[in-house]
């Protein structure tokens, strides 16, 4: 008899959609910027979503249709994490600045 572990989608999504504490809060004033930038790029890198930040993410426009949709839905979500990401460690003041922004990079 075989056991079927089965892992749901909000565990993973939780573990893939945080930042760990070593990150720190960016100061609102951006004292700590340089220890922060080192720290969240790593992780971001680590998670795979930096290109959303330097722009090098592009959304794929080659397949059939049906990859195209999937490629799209991927490319939106990956963004959405990205800006997650951003915003669990900014100030509440720069979170209002920046939040309506289209782009994680913007």
């Amino acid at each position: 008899m075989h056991r079927i572990t089965i892992i749901s989608s909000t565990t993973t999504t939780s573990l893939t959609n945080s930042l760990p504490t070593i990150v720190p809060k960016l100061d609102p004033f951006g004292l700590n910027w340089a220890i922060f930038h080192i720290h969240f790029q790593d992780v971001v890198k680590t998670k795979g979503f930096w290109d959303h930040f330097d722009s090098t993410s592009l959304k794929s426009l080659t397949g059939t249709i049906d990859e195209e949709i999937t490629n799209s839905f991927q490319w939106k979500k990956d963004k959405r994490a990205t800006k997650s990401l951003f915003t669990q460690k900014i100030s509440d003041s720069t979170l209002i600045k920046v939040y309506s922004k289209p782009t994680v990079k913007d």
